[in-house]
């Protein structure tokens, strides 16, 4: 796996969690914070609706249910598509082979055209049909519109159904256990929720692709900003605002040498900009998590004693400043 794993091969195999039932494992698992425990209403019709009797509000039967942390989730679906990515890029290159062949000579504006045609081809090919969310907007003159959502947002909708159908507790145990050969197995590449997911990302690389080249609409979801919106969603109650979040992130990403020290003068701006939560434990986890930095502590100096430090957080101050100004 490309990024750090959290959860890969968390379960050693010299336990005895293998001898536990499976609800005994799931139940390990929630004690473990890799599974969650959630309400959820009873499926049954007559205790399932809101009643009101006397002006009381009777809330229906509610049930326990168990299921994957998204973290877990999220941390699976990139290790499917990291095993799958060759035989995704074989299919992204032959589509564009063959895209670039037929567009050749063509000016933007007739290679945008056909490059549309094609967009909405693949896309209606990929099950969004049930996924018809339209808002509601009104014009400067009151007339009321209906707007559909962004693509990409649909597209996301998609994906994370995939990765449902795909996530069987077989599949995440396998997963947890670092079972490789579960994952190489004709039991998991040639069932259907495999080959649908493997489908729905050759389909999805093409489209993100064809949008990024002649952009037919803005890419909430998979580019860079909008990875990075995305993102930002786990740390709102970190950093006063998503262009601070932003700030940070490409400051931290662009440094090449004497990084702790750049980031304990970063910390300390936006600390005296209030700009970011008071509790180091918030940061700390941040930096942790998002840029694999082995970070324990952020030290802190008074004026004066660190001269090269004292530089940096005025130099930082001041193009946070222009930021939020």
């Amino acid at each position: 796996m490309h990024r750090k794993s959290k959860f890969w091969s968390c379960i050693k195999k010299n336990t005895d969690f293998y001898d536990l039932t499976r609800e005994q494992q799931i139940d390990a698992l929630i004690n473990g914070g890799v599974y969650v425990c959630y309400n959820s209403a009873s499926s049954s019709s007559s205790s399932s609706k809101l009643i009101v009797k006397d002006n009381v509000l009777y809330l229906p039967d509610l049930s326990i249910k168990k299921k994957p942390s998204e973290d877990l989730l999220d941390e699976f679906y990139d290790y499917v598509l990291d095993i799958s990515q060759s035989d995704i890029d074989t299919h992204f290159y032959l589509f564009f082979k063959n895209f670039n062949d037929s567009v050749f000579g063509m000016e933007f504006l007739e290679q945008k055209k056909v490059a549309r045609e094609l967009f909405i081809e693949i896309y209606d090919s990929v099950d969004v049909k049930g996924i018809d969310f339209l808002k509601k907007e009104f014009s400067k003159n009151g007339i009321e519109n209906l707007k559909e959502y962004n693509r990409f947002l649909k597209l996301k909708s998609v994906r994370k159904a995939k990765c449902s159908a795909l996530a069987t507790d077989d599949s995440l145990i396998s997963f947890l256990g670092g079972n490789e050969a579960y994952f190489k197995s004709s039991e998991f590449l040639e069932h259907n929720n495999f080959l649908s997911m493997l489908d729905f990302e050759k389909q999805l690389k093409v489209l993100i692709s064809l949008n990024d080249r002649y952009q037919f609409t803005e890419d909430v979801v998979f580019s860079k900003l909008g990875k990075l919106k995305d993102r930002y969603k786990k740390y709102q109650n970190t950093f006063s605002s998503f262009d601070v979040f932003r700030f940070t992130n490409n400051f931290i990403e662009e440094l090449n040498e004497n990084k702790p020290s750049n980031i304990d003068s970063l910390h300390q701006a936006l600390l005296e900009l209030n700009l970011i939560q008071a509790k180091k434990e918030s940061f700390i986890n941040y930096l942790n998590t998002e840029h694999n930095t082995p970070t324990t502590k952020l030290r802190n100096y008074a004026r004066d004693v660190n001269r090269s430090h004292d530089f940096r957080v005025l130099k930082i101050k001041e193009q946070l400043k222009e930021l939020i100004s």
